[in-house]
């Protein structure tokens, strides 16, 4: 019992900043609802593997804490460009808009598919630069803020 008074801050801490929970989240994302996903699938090259799933706000490498509360955002963002190389292709999104916590290397943005016969892996879509990625006609996608569970 003396030892749970002594320590008892050490525990409230631990599970008020979400510890031990974040050991059990994969990733946290920005994950779309199935009217967007298909929105971004008729940009996917014919015979390419499709994603368009979500917009990685935490990845795997970074999930030691839980996301603040006020960050479970529900609502719709803005793509507002396309990039496109041999094995992969993505579209940026304009997360800042919403003040999405981000924590990915590169700039946020959701990939649509990769070319499996290239080696195409959609980690390679963090690769694209700014410069990457052309302009296009603003598409609007929604979704939510999600742990996304191992």
């Amino acid at each position: 019992m003396k030892l749970l008074f002594e320590n008892w801050r050490k525990f409230i801490n631990e599970v008020a900043m979400g510890f031990d929970m974040a050991k059990s989240i994969e990733y946290t994302a920005f994950v779309l609802d199935s009217a967007s996903h298909q929105k971004l699938a008729q940009l996917a090259p014919e015979g390419w593997k499709l994603y368009a799933h979500h917009m990685t706000m935490i990845p795997p490498t970074e999930q030691k804490q839980r996301l603040p509360t006020d960050q479970f955002y529900e609502g719709c963002l803005r793509v507002t460009g396309i990039a496109k190389n041999e094995r992969v292709i993505a579209v940026r999104v304009d997360a800042e808009s919403q003040n999405l916590y981000n924590k990915i290397e590169g700039l946020p943005h959701v990939t649509i598919a990769t070319n499996p016969q290239a080696g195409g892996k959609p980690a390679m879509s963090n690769e694209f630069s700014e410069s990457d990625f052309q302009p296009i006609d603003s598409i609007e996608i929604c979704g939510k803020v999600q742990e996304v569970m191992k």
